[in-house]
Parts: C-alpha cells; sequence; structure tokens
C-alpha cells in the first residue's frame, strides 16, 4: 500500500521565523512502516498539540532537571 506524501506545509517555526519542513521521501518498502498502516486502518488521527517554542524550552528543561535530580539521587 503506498500512502500519499504529506503535505509541503510548516510543522512550525524557528525562533528566527524560518520555517520547518516535515522529512518525506522514506521507501514504501522498508518494513519499520508496517506499524504505521495498522494506525492507519484505525481511522483515528492523533491530536496535534501546538506548543511555542518558549514553552517547549521550559519543559525540555524542567526534563533535563528532573533526569539530573534522578542521577544524584541514585548516587
Amino acid at each position: 500500500m503506498a500512502r500519499p506524501l504529506p503535505t509541503r506545509s510548516p510543522v512550525g517555526y524557528r525562533r528566527d521565523g524560518r520555517p520547518i519542513f516535515p522529512i518525506v521521501g522514506a521507501s514504501s518498502e522498508d518494513e519499520t512502516n508496517e506499524h504505521l498502516d495498522d494506525a492507519d486502518d484505525g481511522g483515528s488521527q492523533e491530536q496535534q498539540v501546538t506548543v511555542t517554542q518558549d514553552r517547549l524550552g521550559k519543559m525540555l528543561t524542567r526534563e533535563k532537571a528532573q533526569g539530573e535530580r534522578a542521577a544524584i539521587k541514585r548516587l
């Protein structure tokens, strides 16, 4: 089964305003794509969440700090 390529629309924007486009061009014969066909058959789509660059930076910083605290706790 050949899936159509996604639209060439930006998936987000960098801080300086440049668009971020999806990477396309995977082989349809690639075995790792088989699990994607099962998700398409259900008819359900994942909900897309929009996060600002500033908010994403804060979330990643918090995750990093939690990881550091967990590593220190193990010592």
